[in-house]
């Protein structure tokens, strides 16, 4: 009887313990989630934030405890929207749209950049038109599409007028970028300036009647990690773990290249071979050189007043004050 109940005993033991160690465990876990800061990200919908992408999939926000939820925007701009908004803690745009915000009062930041790689330096637009437009002085009186306020807006305006063009001389239209392709596609636009995955998805769609029309050396873009200055003041550390999620993807693309293009081809519906073509051309790697930065901020600054782009009463700002040091991660 004695040996019956030692048995029985070791055998409620071994089950005690066992639901002990499995609360013990689930309570670990819920701890854990629970130290972990959520929040908002915005990515805009560009092969050219491909950090945000690799770290989305790699789960590499959650590896440096943040409980993050991405929203993807059709552009930067609208990632500003929404950041300026509170919608989203940080995110990504390119510097026209922080221009325009400044020049409107708004504590737009920006605290890194994401094409640092070395290399030539990053050039993301053409124009895509039909076959009537062959060279950038074609575009005369023709139907041109682009997003106002973003630097697709800023590259126009310099294509025209490297062709002596005004914005008088087009029928310039502004349109969300998720609308260019249909309506290039279908002629509603003669051509539009934009980006990867845009442009070969119009080429394509068109079977031959549209093509890209592209001006090296025009115009290079800064791709930018940008929050408010508010979120500077009361979350720093969520920036900087933001940030080291961001180099931890560039590591992650420096080691494993193509299952990162695989990754980023996918999540943007990018054709794989265009996306492998197009990929030495982004120049990916996190950093921030605050004076060219702020030398590029005040150039597009001067060329939005001067083109009264904004109010009357618009002040030219300190954009000393925009690009803000002192959150990337040390370098190893």
């Amino acid at each position: 009887m004695s040996s019956l109940l030692s048995v029985f005993s070791r055998q409620s033991f071994r089950r005690g313990f066992g639901v002990v160690a499995g609360f013990v465990l689930a309570s670990l876990l819920t701890v854990s989630v629970a130290l972990a800061e959520p929040v908002v990200i915005g990515a805009g919908l560009s092969v050219g934030w491909a950090q945000f992408f690799i770290a989305d999939a790699e789960k590499l926000w959650e590896k440096q405890g943040l409980e993050a939820s991405s929203v993807i925007f059709p552009s930067g701009r609208l990632v500003l929207d929404a950041v300026v908004g509170g919608r989203v803690a940080f995110g990504t745009a390119a510097e026209t749209p922080v221009v325009f915000s400044t020049l409107n009062g708004l504590p737009v930041r920006i605290i890194a950049t994401l094409q640092n790689g070395g290399g030539k330096p990053h050039e993301p637009f053409a124009l895509v038109a039909n076959q009537s437009i062959q060279s950038a002085k074609d575009i005369k009186g023709k139907r041109i599409g682009y997003s106002q306020g973003t630097n697709g807006h800023y590259y126009l305006a310099k294509l025209l007028d490297t062709v002596g063009l005004k914005f008088s001389d087009i029928q310039a239209t502004s349109l969300t970028p998720s609308d260019f392709i249909s309506a290039a596609v279908t002629g509603t636009l003669d051509g539009f300036i934009w980006t990867e995955p845009f442009a070969s998805q119009a080429i394509a769609l068109s079977k031959g009647t549209l093509h890209a029309v592209e001006s090296p050396g025009l115009y290079q873009s800064i791709s930018a990690v940008i929050t408010l200055q508010s979120t500077i003041d009361e979350k720093p550390d969520l920036l900087r773990k933001g940030l080291r999620a961001l180099a931890a993807a560039d590591a992650e693309i420096l080691a494993n290249p193509e299952k990162s293009i695989q990754t980023v081809s996918t999540r943007l519906n990018f054709d794989l071979a265009l996306a492998r073509d197009y990929w030495p051309k982004l120049n990916l790697g996190l950093g921030l050189d605050k004076a060219a930065i702020v030398r590029e901020l005040e150039s597009q600054a001067k060329w939005a007043i001067e083109n009264k782009l904004v109010r009357s009463d618009a002040r030219f700002p300190d954009f000393n004050q925009v690009v803000v040091e002192g959150f990337l991660p040390a370098r190893r």
